[in-house]
């Protein structure tokens, strides 16, 4: 019973810390803090801290019943601080096929709280990732 007593306030201390993120359509998380990540969940699980997802926008527009066109973005890495229990959805402007193949060559992703606010955020591209990575002594 006293070991119960200790694992019950764990475990709800566990849940209060948890944070959700959820993609737009079109929107694929890859990796979440360098583990991969199923493209086609729906929410995502971050834990309360700092957050780094590799993201990339993926869109199919169909012209016809016969021609469709798949645009994708490269990948960009994010970095964000998450904070309990809120819930965080990325997404991007809804576009036609032209504005798309657009935003696919210069990406910019929204990330936003439950109650529509910007979160403050840094993106690179996983070159200038690379070069920031490695101009440091």
């Amino acid at each position: 019973m006293k070991l119960l007593s200790l694992a019950l306030p764990l475990m709800f201390s566990a849940s209060l810390v948890a944070a959700e993120l959820q993609p737009d359509k079109n929107i694929q998380i890859l990796t979440l803090n360098g583990e991969p990540i199923d493209v086609y969940r729906k929410v995502i699980d971050l834990g309360a801290g700092p957050q780094i997802i590799t993201v990339r926008y993926d869109a199919l527009f169909e012209s016809n019943a016969e021609d469709h066109e798949f645009v994708r973005s490269s990948v960009q890495v994010i970095r964000f601080e998450a904070m309990p229990n809120e819930q965080y959805r990325i997404s991007v402007p809804s576009m036609d096929l032209n504005s798309a193949r657009r935003f696919a060559e210069d990406p910019h992703f929204q990330l936003t709280s439950s109650d529509g606010q910007r979160i403050a955020h840094r993106t690179w591209s996983r070159d200038e990732l690379l070069a920031e990575l490695l101009a440091r002594p």
